[in-house]
């Protein structure tokens, strides 16, 4: 004999079934609402307002996406044709803003390579200074010296991120208590290059 279900419990049965069934729709639409993704940070760079000279050390830059690439360039024809490193710091006036990406410093075309000479290009990040150091290195011959620029050409490139919407001033100096330099091959400071000492400017919008 089969027992008769009535009819009320059937429906709440029912409903118990598909309940559950309808969760995981509802769920999904509440999440899509609240999910909303911040603007991403596009970039600029504003130069210091120094034009390009002879034996003038400035920087320049080309923004893409949240970053620039940010070269440290020397005006040519140089006075002394015995270029041979350059040590630096770039400072940021807030580092909150941007921050310089490891490793993406290249060496540029102002140093030229003779014989059997190489080269060597340091960027560290230290606070908000980027310790910058570019050099040939004599091979084991001790073959070339230093040389001389006849336009303007890139000393070292290095890549600085946006972090948030707003602006930081970029300043070359030296490290505290010092100036830049550019040296020749005997070490010695080459006073006729002199650096901007105008801040150029990296901004987030």
């Amino acid at each position: 004999m089969r027992l008769a279900i009535p009819r009320p419990l059937l429906v709440s049965i029912a409903a118990m079934v598909v309940a559950p069934l309808a969760l995981p729709g509802c769920g999904g639409g509440g999440g899509g609402d609240g999910g909303m993704m911040p603007a991403p940070i596009v970039a600029s760079f504003s130069g210091s307002g120094t034009a390009s000279a002879p034996n003038v050390v400035r920087l320049t830059g080309s923004p893409s996406g949240n970053t620039v690439v940010v070269r440290v360039v020397v005006g040519g024809p140089t006075t002394s044709s015995d270029l041979y490193s350059f040590a630096f710091d770039l400072v940021l006036g807030d580092a909150s803003v941007a921050t310089y990406v490891a490793g993406s410093a290249a060496f540029g075309t102002a140093l030229t390579l003779t014989g059997d000479q190489s080269s060597s290009v340091l960027a560290t990040l230290q606070g908000n200074r980027v310790v910058v150091g570019v050099t040939k290195q004599q091979g084991v011959s001790n073959s070339g010296a230093g040389n001389g620029v006849p336009s303007e050409q890139t000393v070292v490139s290095l890549t600085f991120r946006l972090l948030k919407a707003g602006s930081t001033t970029l300043t070359i100096e030296g490290a505290p208590g010092g100036s830049p330099a550019c040296l020749d091959s005997a070490g010695v400071a080459i006073p006729s290059i002199v650096f901007d000492a105008a801040p150029a400017t990296l901004s987030g919008t």
